[in-house]
């Protein structure tokens, strides 16, 4: 009888771990946190080496703050020479999308249905932001961290809503630390 009823909690803890795990922890790999070109597949992500992009993208022109624009709507920026923040632009609508397959245009309901409903709290006309913790691998619902590294570590991916049509008009996708410690 009490081995039973010990079997019976142990099983019970083991059902309720790993329910909540699965709900909240989502695997993305590294390749899965940045953009894909839609005519060939080739990606550009987070950490990617400045060669390997220019392979993929070509040359671009340096702008404001530190970031280089590439054709097509994409400006990237550089931290030690591995991409640090990712920008998508309306230009880039029907080239490029993310690797999670999300696009310029699409609502906030679609970008939902995409990345999941766990993000910063938004109203309907302002942007989407999903915070991703990259060392334990889940979405939060707030940026918090105390340290450099922890920051580097909290990946925001925002989708930015026009006002007007309320569909997504450009993509943004950086690490916390670019917030405040871009040139």
């Amino acid at each position: 009888m009490r081995l039973g009823r010990q079997l019976f909690i142990l099983f019970t803890i083991l059902i309720l771990c790993g329910c909540s795990s699965g709900q909240d922890l989502v695997k993305i790999a590294k390749e899965d946190l940045g953009i894909v070109s839609i005519a060939d597949g080739r990606k550009v992500y987070y950490g990617m080496k400045r060669a390997d992009v220019e392979s993929v993208l070509g040359q671009g022109k340096e702008a404001e703050r530190g970031v280089i624009k590439y054709d097509s709507g994409v400006e990237l920026f550089y931290r030690d020479d591995e991409v640090a923040a990712i920008i998508m632009e309306e230009e880039a609508k029907g080239i490029y999308k993310t690797a999670q397959n999300a696009e310029i245009g699409m609502s906030k309901d679609e970008i939902e249905q995409i990345y999941g409903t766990i993000h910063m709290p938004s109203k309907k006309e302002l942007p989407l932001t999903y915070v991703y913790d990259m060392k334990k691998g889940v979405f939060l619902e707030e940026i918090s961290h105390s340290t450099e590294e922890e920051a580097k570590n909290l990946l925001l991916i925002i989708a930015s809503v026009d006002k007007n049509s309320l569909r997504t008009d450009m993509f943004f996708i950086y690490d916390s630390y670019y917030l405040g410690y871009a040139k």
